[in-house]
């Protein structure tokens, strides 16, 4: 059963990897990326989880990009596989390995986010540009609506936009009137999912060590003898068993033997001789004779 420990903490972090809040946390940060190396700093503005009043809630836009070009709102989505949907349609239809699955338009959303930001704002609606980045896509079925990218494309996207639809000075009055109004999020709001990927990283690794301690600690005596046998060859046998104390001192004698006399006397390294059966003596004197190979 201690082998099953480590099923638990992984089934659970495989749900949690799975789940659309981690999947839109890779969507996002691939976005982010995107433009925060491929934007250049003095022409646009870059905002990212803006949380906004709106009536009597608020509404989450993923990023915003402020230039003269215009104000950029992106929603961005984690989808795998084929997708079936037109722009008018409340739910697309998503295609993975034979599993079908049904989600709400994020076109629909992207839209009620623009609404908001235009309310803010005061701005008329040609100065938006809202765009939806579908992250992992294999591809639409049919035409794709002209304002859902991959992000492989969507620096092209936004630079096909070289219109001028604000001034310098209107461009810098929205991005400090969206700063001003942009709402923090509560820190409780994010400490529960980091400790969340914490608490199951950390269940996965106590299941998996009581699990498998055993053959961990077997396997790093190996390593542990490896090294050692790399290091020191003279205290280990061809075979890998580690040599004893006895035959470590042996092998440090020197020996030699009388064939014509019977004789034979070891001594020691620092010239001592020491006492030793014949036979023993004998053996030692022949290792590595040519002869006795």
């Amino acid at each position: 059963m201690l082998h099953l420990l480590w099923i638990v903490p992984l089934l659970l972090l495989i749900f949690f990897l799975s789940s659309p809040r981690f999947r839109g946390d890779i969507a996002e940060t691939r976005v982010r990326r995107i433009l925060a190396t491929g934007l250049e700093r003095n022409l646009f503005t870059v905002f990212h989880d803006v949380v906004l009043p709106s009536g009597g809630g608020t509404t989450r836009i993923d990023h915003v990009v402020v230039s003269k070009f215009g104000i950029f709102v992106i929603e961005s989505l984690y989808v795998r596989g084929w997708i079936s949907g037109t722009e008018v349609q409340d739910r697309w239809q998503q295609n993975s390995l034979g599993h079908k699955a049904r989600f709400d338009n994020p076109l629909h959303r992207n839209r009620l986010q623009v609404e908001a930001l235009q309310r803010l704002l005061d701005y008329p609606a040609a100065v938006f540009h809202p765009v939806v980045v579908l992250v992992g896509l294999r591809g639409f079925r049919k035409q794709p609506p002209e304002r859902v990218v991959t992000a492989e494309s969507l620096l092209a996207w936004l630079r096909r936009k070289t219109q001028q639809k604000l001034s310098p000075e209107q461009a810098d009055r929205a991005a400090r009137k969206i700063h001003e109004a942009c709402l923090e999020r509560p820190a409780a709001l994010l400490r529960p999912l980091t400790l969340l990927r914490l608490l199951l990283l950390l269940l996965l690794l106590a299941g998996g060590y009581f699990a498998f301690r055993a053959d961990i600690a077997r396997l790093a005596g190996k390593m542990q003898q490896r090294a050692e046998q790399s290091e020191a060859p003279e205290l280990f046998h061809p075979d890998g068993r580690r040599k004893s104390e006895r035959e470590v001192w042996e092998d440090s004698l020197v020996c030699a033997f009388s064939a014509d006399s019977g004789r034979c006397a070891c001594y020691e390294p620092g010239g001592a001789r020491v006492e030793i059966d014949s036979a023993t003596c004998q053996s030692l004197a022949e290792r590595g004779s040519v002869l006795k190979r």
